[in-house]
């Protein structure tokens, strides 16, 4: 569906004049409201605060808006910040956002207030965002870069966030920067939601399907090894991927495994755990493939092998449109299929993270885990 904007600069705002802002975001709705017969509708389901910085983000963000508002009409605040600047500056504009339907029937549209900060005044703009958030709708926080969790104005934001949205394949130290997100949130004070786990979604209802076999349900108790093969992270090309390790600590605390208190050692993208089933023993390894174009941090193949001689495996087919699986059990003949696999776009991703309020408990337990592996290399 297209989204048509209309934008106002507020040419002599210096500073965030709350006051101002609302009334020509009143005046730009009553112009919209008189034109055609069908008139539009002002809808804000939630607030969508936004921080970006450096202009290549800003127009993705644009972009990514266009995706959101069909399916949660808001107000964004989106923050653009350029905190290299020499110059403090703070200065804002207003624009809607609508989507184009049939004809003759009513736009649905949202709006959006943009703050553009620099220089020292990035580090206050908070006071900025505060008072234009729309009472009595929830508050979302994407936080679109580097989460860096002593950074005062993250502190701030999150603060009025009722959930903060990351994207831990942003991270430039995977392994450190997992460790903080876990310290995070053990603290509690974060309902936080992470676009990585949420591109994991269909490997894991993948592996999961196997066991939807009444014959295979035995040998979720007899895993021996499991093996993991991905495209190492733009962002610390040495590290395992943020995505691979929360993979295992999803598959990890969904079977009651537990970290050995030695044995884990991480070397050049490559990793060997020592986990352990109640009295067995569970090796996984960490593997780095080929780095490919668009590929960052993508799991390419997943395989379990059990002591009885089972296994499972899932794998990225070349061209990366879908998902092949193959398992065989119990000395029984192997059996495969192909899934079609379409990477979701980032807007998609964040449109169902605005559809979640609550903590989400697997993914805290998984990123709790990954951060377990990290702790006892």
């Amino acid at each position: 569906m297209e989204t048509q904007v209309t934008s106002v600069p507020l040419e002599g705002l210096k500073g965030v004049d709350a006051a101002r802002l609302e009334g020509e975001l009143s005046a730009m709705w009553a112009g919209l409201s008189g034109e055609g017969s069908s008139g539009v509708v002002r809808a804000c389901a939630l607030n969508l605060v936004v921080y970006a910085e450096g202009r290549e983000e800003r127009a993705a963000v644009d972009a990514l808006l266009d995706e959101v508002i069909e399916r949660h009409p808001c107000r964004a605040l989106v923050l653009a910040a350029d905190r290299a600047a020499e110059q403090p500056r703070l200065e804002a504009y207003v624009s809607t956002r609508c989507q184009l339907g049939t004809r003759g029937s009513k736009q649905i549209c949202g709006e959006q207030i943009t703050i553009e900060a620099a220089g020292v005044a990035v580090e206050t703009a908070w006071t900025a965002v505060a008072p234009l958030l729309v009472p009595d709708v929830p508050v979302f926080l994407w936080w679109k870069d580097i989460p860096h969790y002593d950074d005062k104005l993250f502190d701030r934001l999150s603060a009025l966030a009722d959930r903060v949205v990351i994207d831990s394949a942003s991270f430039d130290n995977p392994h450190y920067d997992l460790i903080r997100l876990s310290e995070i949130l053990e603290t509690g004070r974060l309902r936080l939601s992470d676009l990585n786990w949420g591109r994991l979604t269909t490997w894991r209802s993948v592996v999961a399907g196997f066991w939807d076999v009444a014959d295979y349900r035995p040998s979720l108790t007899r895993i021996e090894q499991v093996r993991l093969v991905y495209d190492p992270p733009d962002r610390g090309p040495g590290e395992v991927a943020p995505k691979v390790l929360l993979a295992v600590g999803w598959l990890a605390t969904c079977l009651g495994w537990e970290v050995e208190p030695a044995g884990n050692s991480f070397s050049d993208g490559r990793a060997s755990l020592a986990l352990r089933d109640g009295g067995r023993a569970v090796a996984v390894e960490l593997e780095a493939g080929e780095d490919a174009a668009g590929r960052d941090g993508m799991i390419t193949s997943l395989t379990i092998l059990t002591e009885a001689g089972d296994e499972f495996r899932v794998a990225l087919r070349a061209g990366e449109a879908k998902l092949e699986t193959w398992a065989r059990a119990g000395g029984g003949p192997p059996v495969g299929r192909v899934l079609g696999f379409e990477a979701r776009s980032e807007g998609r991703r964040l449109s169902a993270e605005l559809d979640i309020l609550t903590r989400d408990a697997l993914f805290e337990r998984a990123a709790h885990f990954a951060a377990r592996l990290l702790k006892n290399n």
